[in-house]
């Protein structure tokens, strides 16, 4: 299978407007796209051009539900008292709802989000932070230790936050860090001693915006439940080192449910997991500019199913001042002790790629270090510099639960590093990806030229990654979808690979 698909009739007119409307902005037109294929994403004029979801394309606008009804005459904030505290329970879907400054769900409140209904970036409000000084930021929401928040969409109609222009109220591209975040804490075990204040968020008044030590082991904790949600162009930096992601998780208990989620063109880090025991399944990252999946602080959750897409036109944390971008990054805590509980996410059925490049802007599809455990199996790892780098020797110690994966870099010496697991299968070849079905010479990886199809990510057959259903490696069980059928894929309806980014 071609990784940049058929275009069908429908897609060309789609590709044709889009085309058009660039031209007319003065912005010039990629090549690839002149030639007739779909940009990964086509500025925001591709939505005003979408007639129908592409058969196999990743690309789902059309059925982004509230996306598609809503304009700026419908617009709403979200009401909050003097503190920043959410003063509703429920948030409807006919209206476009404006996430001012930083807004909080305190303890003892529960926020229900309707299917169908979209958060976009409201105004910014200035901070007085003690330890950082002003700040002005908008579009963050956290639910704090003992808050609940009920974000239950569908496949049919997503839960979205968003930027303005990407939600239907506004114009022009949208980038990273045009949305706040969403921060959600819980009660259960971290390896925190003290009670510790969560990255990315002026300290607030009136709200508790910490999580781990004494007295935070409910394990079973709940902090309610997110299925079917997407989150785009999130991300805010603090100071160095201190960031919102798109969803960040802090102490958050088993008891919460994560289920169906994308993060698209974060600022920092898609998911991150600071300690705590929540489990998840179907997430999607895409065009992270740090790393697609952050463990870190004792987290010990089991993720099922998920897929990490790197982008060329990201900055690849740059903005932070080094540039280190993986598909996983897991360390057990920021000084590699032996902290316990000991960082140990287990992680099955990912598929992670690069964008087929050795710039050291992008570093490793897994870099497991500072003491993490790991338990990592059945997974795909391609297209970045290093395919999977362990660093500490008791991380070291714990690279054989890595197994039953297959890893893909860009040369022998450096698809295993620090250490090289048995019960892997390995390629080194330079622009192609044996284990995936995208055939030919064209590269599996991600190019401002070329479009997501998603059966370009089914173990191809025969390959190390093909298998039975309690053997395949990946995102996508071969021996469930077909790819003649959208429906059978899990990224159907839901997810948006083109929420308006402009690639450069």
């Amino acid at each position: 299978m071609n990784f940049l698909g058929n275009i069908t009739t429908s897609a060309q007119e789609k590709v044709n407007c889009a085309i058009k409307s660039v031209k007319n902005s003065g912005k010039g037109v990629n090549s690839a796209v002149a030639a007739g294929f779909a940009v990964v994403a086509l500025m925001t004029s591709m939505a005003s051009c979408e007639k129908s979801a592409d058969t196999g394309n990743f690309d789902q606008a059309a059925s982004a539900g509230a996306l598609a009804t809503l304009s700026c005459a419908d617009t709403a904030s979200i009401p909050v008292d003097a503190n920043g505290i959410i003063t509703v329970t429920r948030l409807t879907n006919d209206k476009l709802w404006k996430l001012n400054g930083v807004s909080y769900v305190n303890d003892g409140q529960t926020l229900t989000i309707d299917p169908g209904t979209t958060i976009i970036t409201g105004r910014t409000k200035t901070y007085n932070d003690p330890a950082y000084g002003l700040q002005t930021i908008a579009g963050v929401l956290v639910v704090a230790k003992g808050g609940k928040l009920i974000a239950n969409g569908t496949a049919t109609q997503p839960i979205v936050f968003t930027s303005p222009s990407a939600g239907g109220c506004g114009s022009g591209c949208s980038t990273a860090g045009t949305f706040g975040g969403i921060v959600i804490l819980g009660k259960a075990t971290t390896n925190r001693t003290v009670a510790t204040r969560i990255e990315g968020i002026p300290q607030p008044a009136g709200t508790d915006i910490t999580y781990g030590g004494p007295g935070n082991t409910l394990n079973g904790d709940n902090s309610g439940s997110l299925k079917y949600v997407r989150i785009e162009f999130p991300g805010y930096r603090l100071a160095a080192d201190n960031e919102i992601n798109g969803l960040t998780l802090g102490g958050v208990g088993s008891g919460t449910t994560l289920s169906h989620i994308q993060v698209s063109y974060s600022a920092d880090d898609a998911f991150e997991f600071f300690g705590g025991t929540v489990n998840a399944d179907h997430l999607v990252a895409i065009g992270t500019d740090d790393d697609d999946f952050d463990f870190d602080h004792g987290y010990t959750g089991t993720i099922n199913y998920a897929i990490g897409l790197k982008n060329p036109g990201t900055t690849n944390s740059v903005s932070g001042g080094n540039s280190d971008s993986n598909g996983i990054e897991s360390d057990n805590d920021g000084s590699g002790t032996s902290a316990s509980p000991r960082t140990k996410p287990v992680l099955r059925h990912f598929t992670l790629l690069g964008y087929n490049t050795t710039s050291t802007k992008l570093r490793n599809g897994n870099r497991w270090r500072r003491a993490t455990d790991l338990d990592m199996q059945y997974s795909i790892i391609g297209g970045f510099p290093t395919g999977v780098l362990f660093e500490s020797s008791s991380t070291i110690a714990s690279a054989s639960a890595f197994t039953n994966n297959v890893v893909h870099a860009f040369g022998s010496s450096a698809i295993f590093s620090g250490a090289t697991p048995a019960g892997n299968t390995t390629g080194a070849n330079a622009t192609a990806n044996n284990f995936l079905q995208l055939g030919g010479g064209v590269s599996p990886f991600l190019t401002c030229g070329s479009a997501y199809n998603v059966t370009g990510l089914i173990p191809d057959l025969g390959s190390p990654a093909d298998g039975t259903s309690a053997t395949y490696k990946g995102a996508f069980d071969p021996n469930l979808v077909d790819p003649s059928n959208p429906a059978s894929f899990w990224t159907n309806g839901w997810t948006n690979f083109a929420p308006g980014f402009c690639c450069n």
